[in-house]
């Protein structure tokens, strides 16, 4: 029994010893991961603003597209129930 308590006595301070070697491993691996991430994140604000003009055509674009199907649903329906007016082109 006593030597088994000797043992680990004997052991416990490579152990705590080794944890803290991982423990710095890995608050180094975190502190990596976070400034990729912050470099990530830079990385796509730079690129949306390169193409907020070029996103904001493109919503302006399905916009119009909206209004125009809107349109021709009603002059359709409007067709449908007899308004010749609303048949011919515009």
């Amino acid at each position: 029994m006593r030597t088994l308590l000797a043992l680990a006595i004997a052991i416990l301070p490579s152990v705590v010893f080794a944890q803290a070697e991982e423990d710095a491993e890995h608050r180094a691996d975190r502190a990596r991961t976070e400034q990729l991430n912050r470099n990530a994140a830079a990385a796509v604000d730079r690129r949306n603003g390169a193409n907020a003009d070029a996103v904001d055509r493109y919503r302006d674009a399905q916009a119009a597209y909206r209004r125009a199907r809107e349109e021709w649903r009603r002059r359709l329906a409007a067709c449908e129930e007899g308004d010749d007016r609303a048949c011919g082109p515009d």
